[in-house]
């Protein structure tokens, strides 16, 4: 398909293509940011492909995108995405808007015998025999005027979405599995999903179970503290406070300023303009929040081989499952929610639902939710499994 590329950095010309864009009943989009230099990334470049055209909105230039995010949010209109909850994060976040009735090709492509989550030119390269160029590996996305090449990957990235969506919703089709696809791509339509807990990295972090309720305390705060401050100072987190200098600073922090001298691991310049800060968050009662927040920790599980061979081999049961059905297996349970599923910690049974549910069967769904045991009889050279 020959497509008629357009750049678009002017109001007006923005303005009469989203007037023709409105009119598809679908649409393929990516988005190009640059995320390593500010706490939010810097959108740079929106590449939006319809019925003959291609559309590259300059989001550097155009100040007001409203046109193109009043389309995104239309669910008269289908979304064509590739690995596209990056994109609607950072929409999210600039805008507060999620892209509704979106079709996302890693999903599908996860559905029909593709590892997850695949990538874009091996997905395109298997479909359509066609091998994409990988200059984009060093483009600079902010560069303006922007250099030749990284423009020409910038319209590779979407002129082949269309021809993705056939054939893989033809693969979908002919497995009974269109509406499996929908679901999962759904999920990430949800503005709930792109919501962060302030407190996430501590409470995940085996580290906090070797602290006092003191320490636990400011461990929590330390890690608001940084986010917070990186957000105002619109940097990366680690720019403020790397996370291998957080414990450094817990261990410190009794003993103030001496004993952050004493340490050879933590920067003196950061120490010395944060350190009234942390003390300040060390001086402070626990708040009721916080209180709870602790209280829910859950205690480290003691070892338990038994479980801990049990969980592993009905991990590979399940993967036995996916390959048997060409479902990758890291679409249908993620190792880390696996692990959250051994743990007990913070496994979210969500997973255990829908699609998911219908492929794994309602035994094996049951044997989940409970956390059942394995038996292993040996019988005549033969080794039988039961599921207690």
């Amino acid at each position: 398909m020959n497509y008629q590329v357009h750049f678009l950095d002017r109001p007006v010309a923005f303005e009469r293509a989203m007037e023709q864009v409105v009119s598809s009943p679908w649409l393929g989009f990516d988005t190009e940011f640059v995320g390593e230099k500010t706490f939010v990334p810097v959108l740079c470049l929106v590449q939006v492909v319809v019925e003959q055209h291609i559309y590259l909105i300059d989001a550097l230039r155009l100040s007001d995108l409203k046109p193109f995010i009043d389309i995104l949010a239309d669910p008269a209109i289908l979304k064509i995405t590739h690995a596209g909850d990056n994109d609607y994060r950072l929409l999210n976040t600039l805008y507060g808007v999620v892209p509704a009735h979106t079709f996302d090709t890693q999903i599908a492509a996860g559905f029909v015998g593709y590892n997850y989550p695949a990538a874009f030119a091996k997905i395109v390269e298997r479909e359509l025999r066609v091998s994409l160029a990988k200059s984009h590996t060093v483009a600079d996305w902010e560069a303006r005027p922007l250099d030749p090449k990284a423009l020409e990957y910038a319209v590779e990235d979407v002129k082949y979405l269309p021809a993705l969506y056939h054939k893989l919703t033809h693969k979908l089709r002919l497995l009974h599995r269109e509406a499996w696809a929908r679901e999962e791509s759904r999920k990430w339509e949800q503005p709930e999903y792109y919501q962060t807990d302030p407190y996430k990295e501590a409470i995940h972090n085996e580290y906090i179970h070797q602290l006092d309720f003191r320490e636990k305390v400011f461990y929590l705060r330390l890690y608001r503290w940084r986010r917070e401050k990186a957000m105002h100072l619109n940097v990366p987190k680690e720019s403020v406070l790397q996370s291998r200098h957080i414990s450094s600073v817990v261990k410190a922090i009794k003993g103030g300023q001496n004993a952050f001298k004493a340490n050879r691991v933590l920067h003196e310049g950061i120490w010395r303009r944060y350190l009234s800060e942390w003390e300040n968050l060390w001086k402070m009662p626990p708040t009721d929040e916080e209180k709870t927040i602790l209280s829910a920790l859950p205690t480290p599980a003691p070892d338990d081989p038994e479980r801990e061979w049990t969980m592993e081999l009905l991990y590979h049961l399940v993967r036995r499952q996916c390959l048997e059905h060409e479902i990758s297996p890291a679409l249908l349970l993620p190792r880390s929610d696996f692990n959250r599923l051994k743990s007990g910690d913070g496994f979210d049974t969500a997973l255990l639902e829908g699609w998911r549910a219908e492929l794994l069967g309602e035994p094996l769904v049951c044997w989940l939710r409970q956390q059942g045991t394995v038996a292993v009889h040996w019988e005549s050279g033969t080794c039988m499994l039961r599921m207690e």
